[in-house]
């Protein structure tokens, strides 16, 4: 088994983002840097969009990356509760990865999570979650490097 990767958009991919995407909404647009760095994560584990993203945009996103296995896409719903927390998207992938978990959908032995949000209440989680888990947080003004991919290969490795 290989590890489910969930991967947020801005601020680690930092997509260009250009008018006219043939739908209501902008078409993103990769570096080629970028794109080789996800279809190098996509090789190590199956990705899982966590970005607020309407579907179409990131359906565009996914055309240019031309990717084996189609991304999974995980339902972020904001609550409330979720405005005053250091990383207001873990509500929603802990219920997501629980949900996947108990359909039986759940086909990843380890969970990586590349954001460029995450408070202690996600190392927090991290420590406790039941498979093991790698957190890696861009800088949300460089994105995802090749350090980043380099650390997260290492941990599916087993290093």
């Amino acid at each position: 088994m290989k590890p489910i990767i969930l991967l947020d958009i801005d601020g680690v991919l930092n997509p260009a983002v250009c008018p006219g995407g043939g739908g209501d909404g902008p078409l993103l647009r990769l570096s080629n840097e970028k794109r080789a760095l996800v279809r190098r994560l996509a090789r190590s584990g199956r990705i899982a969009w966590v970005s607020t993203w309407p579907a179409d945009t990131v359906s565009g996103l996914e055309a240019q990356l031309e990717l084996d296995v189609e991304p999974l896409r995980v339902t972020m719903v904001f609550r409330q509760s979720d405005a005053n927390v250091p990383t207001p998207k873990l509500t929603s992938i802990s219920r997501w990865l629980s949900r996947m978990d108990a359909g039986d959908d759940a086909c990843w032995d380890s969970v990586v999570w590349i954001d460029d949000v995450m408070g202690p209440d996600a190392r927090k989680w991290a420590a406790g979650h039941g498979l093991p888990v790698h957190l890696e947080q861009p800088d949300p003004d460089r994105g995802l490097v090749e350090a980043h991919v380099s650390r997260i290969e290492a941990f599916i490795a087993g290093g």
